[in-house]
C-alpha cells in the first residue's frame, strides 16, 4: 500500500466535486486521526483509519472506484484527482500542514446528532471552524 495514493483516493472519493479547501479538510482529518493516538476509535495505521472512518472507502462510491482504477470520465475529474494527489502528497510528506479537526459534518448531520446523540456525541468534541458547507470538530 502507498499512503499517498491511498489518501488521494480517499480525498477524491469523499470530495471529488468539492473545492481545494474541502479536499484539504478531508485529507487533514485522516492525518489528524492517524496522529491522535486513539487506536480504538480511529485505527492504528492509514488503511485502518481509512476503512473505519470514510464512507467512500468502506462503501466504495463512483469517484472512489474511478480513483482506484485511474479511469476518469472527463478532464475535469482527472484534474480534481491530480489536486487530491497533490494534497495527499503534501500531507503525508509534511510539506502541507493539516487543518485542525478530526470530524466534519454538514449542518443537517449536526442536527441529526443533536436529536440522536448515540450516533455521534457532539458534547465530546468542540467545534473548531468551518470549511465550505462543513462544520469541523476536534477533541
Amino acid at each position: 500500500m502507498n499512503p499517498v495514493i491511498d489518501l488521494a483516493n480517499t480525498i477524491y472519493g469523499e470530495a471529488a466535486n468539492q473545492d481545494y479547501d474541502t479536499m484539504l479538510m478531508v485529507g487533514s482529518t485522516v492525518i489528524n486521526r492517524l496522529n491522535a493516538q486513539r487506536p480504538q476509535e480511529f485505527g492504528v495505521d492509514m488503511p485502518d483509519v481509512l476503512q473505519k472512518g470514510y464512507f467512500a472507502v468502506s462503501n466504495p462510491n463512483i469517484p472512489y472506484k474511478q480513483a482506484l482504477e485511474h479511469k476518469f470520465p472527463d478532464k475535469q475529474s482527472e484534474d480534481k484527482y491530480k489536486q487530491a494527489l497533490a494534497i495527499a502528497s503534501g500531507l503525508v510528506r509534511g510539506t502541507l500542514k493539516p487543518q485542525e479537526g478530526q470530524f466534519y459534518f454538514t449542518d443537517k448531520e449536526v442536527n441529526k446528532f443533536k436529536r440522536n446523540p448515540k450516533k455521534f456525541n457532539l458534547k465530546a468534541v468542540k467545534e473548531v471552524g468551518r470549511v465550505g458547507d462543513y462544520r469541523v470538530f476536534s477533541y
